[in-house]
């Protein structure tokens, strides 16, 4: 369970521990002040919410709060995607790069590999858990305050100033009746020193965290029925007819077996030779990581108070791969087209090599394409692992002269990261085919498989070093109150640079796209914020910033705010500002570019009619298991398909920029309880990115020439319609001469714009229980009224994504209660997500465009809402003890109904199981 506290609820618990408040900083403001003083929601997790959470990473913290989201996560993201090994968050919708994550109150470097090659974000997995002393969420835009990419809001991750003796914790999470899902940390805090007797503290933590991959063939028993339903998964667990032996395929009409078979791995059916796949499709990573943080804190004389930190974090995460493949899974009639970024040229149509008439593996008297999988690469030949690190050492100070708070602090970051795994050698993998090298059914020589499928890479790294400066204070009395003003500056000099390998740049390896940029950019800002008191019940605070970075004019963002005591027991606020997201190296700076391929496009033009020929073969009585397999694959190929497209830095792109506006109220109506609703509303425009592909397909008819290639794909086409043919012999549907989808070229540009609104709420209270102790309640939800994307082909904002695919559920709600009894400590949490249609911009009735059959049509409409239970314990009965329980998803709700996304969600979630967790710590 976790209590994340508004920060008006935080300051009344605060207030009824220590009648006489202090002045403090908190997130969002430089100048120090109560917490009851902000004109902004401040969400609030302190340490002992962050112990009733169960939770042992920064992601799993961040998502218990119901205005976070996260599209990428370390345990469970693609294997495929660009920054592999990794955990980010994002506010609003808006994106993990506007949301400003800091620690301490200062940034900490990117991580190496910018996601989608182009955003460079925060990885959370680089951070300590056991380090943290709390977290706050400051549900506004704050780059008058922070500058660059608090655009949705800020999240300050704050990490302990002090700790004395040592504390040692064990944690261990598994699954309801699948194991292979499962994790376990332990961590170490030791600490020595009192600050106020000693004049220092310094502390040290490390923690070690593992959990294990698991793969589709392990969890195939849990796999509802429906799943099969969804479009392109009919036969999702069908066996692969890439077996050890392997198949001869002729056309679509005959494929045979290859000759040696055992005979447990023939169809029946089909009388193929096949393979059981599922087991090496990995679902969850193989993840080890550590993090530290050592921090002393110590006084220089009598006023300056001094903190010298330094925090390092590594990670490895291995994914689940299978043994490779003859034509790498795919065909000899398919074209390969990919990116030569060095020569910068276009390399392809390529096509696999068919087995010659006297290679060894071919025993016809053509050539023939085998379809084989090659069981001498795997048992770890075949590999895809990502390896990271991330250091920060920073010396800040904090001090007072007369009535004037300063603070400074200078540091050196660094972040860095490398994917490595194995790919198709163009040249080495032809040769061995053509020239009778590579024998098939035998283990090969290492070096002769190296030359075929060599290892490639992605290498990221980040430096900054940076130094900032605030000075605050009372600088006059007004009648109403003092009139506070902070001033300061904020100096950063970054460099990143991120790299595919020599092979890969070249156009080495068949279909593989890379990418080369370098920079260094130098960040300057000045910056001033007031907080007026108007009258004794009004309060005005005010915030500028102006950030000028190298090569590139000056940026200036404002914010106001007004907070108004209505009543006693009523507080009104509401905040304007002006945000702004820097262009990064990736975006901006020096390099070759890079190429990438999108996933799972829809061929506006040929999706449709691969979907008719589809559904002649899937709904024929008499097809078989293979061939339909044959259909859906067929039928990905244009409506789930791949995409090769080549972008290149913009050295003259724009900030993107935003207006945001809160309006919101604070009502105490009864003693110890409270309630907080705020609106919210963002526009953001000069949105930096290549426009979105289903974007550009719509408005192909207007492109201009050579922005998007077709190739010609007769040849596959017409195996498609040699198989419907098979079952429909008098089939005239046919794809007119349309080519399969080749290349885009796709430049950064300053061309989005998005907008979004909404509401934040929570509610807290507690209740004396007689004889008992006191029940406390906490209510934290979000509701979206509206999110748009502007459409540059349509010339305006596509659908409301709210309560839509590509946003998903407009309400998302946390119930939570806690009581302690005696040495027992209870807590609960109700979670609710609301339903959702599956339609999108780029698709905008998904059900009927894919054909779902009518009898399904109601289940594919709408996503339904989840309730999901959790429950938590602590027990303190033992002297220096505390053992805690955590069961999530108490009642074991099943995940929902998803015609779009099937029933395991690969990217950043998996499907909802019942979880169990032990921890037990000892204080020392």
């Amino acid at each position: 369970m976790t209590v994340a506290y508004s920060q008006h609820a935080y300051a009344q618990q605060a207030a009824e521990a220590e009648p006489k408040l202090q002045r403090v900083e908190i997130t969002g403001s430089s100048i120090k002040r109560t917490q009851l003083e902000a004109a902004a929601s401040v969400q609030i997790m302190s340490r002992d919410d962050i112990e009733r959470t169960g939770e042992h990473t920064v992601l799993g913290l961040l998502r218990s709060a119901s205005s976070t989201s996260t599209s990428i996560s370390s345990a469970t993201s693609s294997s495929g995607s660009f920054a592999t090994g990794s955990s980010g968050v994002s506010m609003r919708g808006l994106g993990k790069v506007s949301t400003l994550i800091l620690v301490n109150g200062r940034r900490i470097a990117q991580y190496g590999l910018a996601d989608g090659a182009q955003e460079n974000f925060t990885n959370l997995d680089a951070i300590a858990t056991e380090a943290i002393e709390r977290i706050e969420i400051l549900k506004d835009g704050a780059s008058a305050i922070y500058g660059s990419d608090a655009v949705a809001g800020v999240i300050n991750i704050i990490l302990r100033k002090d700790y004395e003796g040592g504390k040692v914790t064990v944690n261990y999470d598994t699954a309801d009746g699948f194991q292979d899902n499962r994790n376990r940390s332990a961590s170490a805090i030791y600490g020595y020193g009192d600050i106020d007797k000693q004049g220092f503290n310094t502390y040290l933590t490390f923690e070690g965290y593992k959990s294990d991959g698991f793969t589709l063939g392990e969890l195939r028993n849990k796999v509802p029925a429906w799943h099969r339903q969804t479009p392109g998964r009919s036969t999702w667990d069908a066996k692969s007819t890439y077996s050890p032996t392997g198949n001869y395929f002729f056309n679509s009409a005959k494929i045979v077996a290859a000759p040696g078979c055992p005979a447990d791995q023939i169809d029946p059916a089909d009388k193929l030779c096949k393979w059981d796949a599922l087991p090496y499709s990995g679902l969850a990573t193989n993840a080890k990581r550590y993090a530290a943080v050592s921090n002393t804190h110590f006084k220089i004389g009598s006023n300056i108070d001094a903190n010298f930190e330094i925090t390092n974090a590594g990670a490895t995460n291995d994914y689940i791969v299978a043994p490779l493949s003859v034509n790498n899974g795919g065909t000899t009639t398919a074209s390969n087209i990919w990116y030569d970024a060095i020569d910068g040229k276009m390399v392809g149509p390529y096509f696999y090599p068919k087995l010659p008439v006297g290679n060894n593996g071919n025993i016809n008297s053509q050539p023939i394409e085998l379809r084989a999988r090659l069981m001498d690469t795997g048992n770890g030949f075949n590999f895809n692992r990502t390896e990271s690190d991330q250091t920060r050492a920073m010396l800040a100070l904090n001090g007072s002269v007369g009535d004037f708070d300063w603070k400074s602090a200078a540091g050196y970051m660094t972040s860095s990261a490398t994917k490595s795994t194995r790919a198709v050698s163009k040249d080495g993998y032809t040769n061995a085919i053509l020239n009778n090298t590579y024998k098939f059914g035998q283990k090969n020589d290492t070096a002769l498989l190296e030359s075929m499928f060599p290892v490639r890479t992605t290498k990221g790294k980040s430096k900054i070093s940076f130094f900032d400066a605030t000075v605050s204070g009372p600088v006059a009395q007004l009648p109403a109150g003092p009139l506070s003003l902070a001033v300061g500056t904020d100096l950063r000099r970054e460099s990143y640079e991120m790299t595919s390998s020599d092979n890969v740049l070249r156009g080495d390896v068949v279909g593989v796209f890379g990418l080369q940029v370098k920079d260094t950019i130098s960040h300057y800002a000045v910056f001033t914020e007031a907080t007026i008191p108007v009258v004794k019940k009004l309060e005005l605070s005010a915030a500028l910033r102006a950030d000028k970075n190298s090569g590139s004019e000056a940026h200036v963002s404002p914010k106001v705010g007004l907070k108004f005591n209505a009543t006693e027991a009523l507080l009104l606020r509401a905040t304007a500002s002006g945000g702004f997201r820097a262009p990064n190296i990736v975006e901006a700076g020096n390099g070759l570019g890079r190429s990438s391929v999108a996933t799972n496009v829809n061929d506006l033009r040929r999706c449709p009619i691969a979907t008719t020929l589809n559904n002649l073969v899937q709904n024929s009585p008499t097809a078989t298991t293979s061939d339909k397999a044959i259909a859906n694959t067929f039928l990905n190929n244009d409506c789930k398909a791949p995409l090769p497209s080549f972008v290149k830095s913009n050295p003259d792109l724009k900030p993107e920029t935003s207006r945001s506006y809160t309006l919101g109220m604070v009502f105490e109506p009864v003693k110890n309880w409270t309630l907080a609703l705020d609106y919210y509303n963002i526009e953001r425009k000069d949105e930096i990115g290549t426009r979105t592909t289903g974007d550009i397909l719509k408005g192909e008819a207007t492109l201009p020439a050579g922005q998007l290639l077709r190739v010609d794909n007769t040849a596959a086409d017409n195996e498609f319609l040699a198989l419907v043919k098979k079952y429909a012999p008098g089939n005239t549907t046919n794809f007119q001469g349309i080519g399969k989808l080749g290349l885009v070229y796709n430049p950064y540009v300053n061309s989005g714009k998005t907008k979004a609104s909404g509401f934040d709420f929570d509610m807290s209270g507690k209740v004396k229980i007689p004889n008992v102790g006191d029940l406390r309640l906490k209510l934290d939800g979000s509701y979206a009224l509206s999110y748009k994307a502007f459409l540059v082909a349509d010339n305006a904002y596509g659908m409301n994504s709210a309560g839509n695919y590509d946003i998903g559920a407009r309400l998302h709600t946390k119930l939570r209660a806690s009581m302690k009894v005696g040495q027992f400590d209870h807590g609960a949490t109700l979670n609710y997500t609301g339903g959702y249609s599956l339609n999108s911009d780029d698709t905008p009735d998904y059900c009927t465009a894919n054909k779902v059959a009518p009898e399904n049509m109601a289940a594919c409409s709408r996503v339904r809402s989840t309730t999901t239970v959790d429950y938590n314990l602590a027990y303190t009965g033992i002297k220096n003890v505390k053992l805690s329980l955590f069961i999530n998803n108490l009642l074991n709700q099943d995940s929902p109904i998803n015609y779009r996304d099937g029933y395991a969600v690969a990217g950043n979630a998996l499907p909802l199981f019942r979880t169990f967790g032990a921890s037990a710590s000892y204080t020392f």
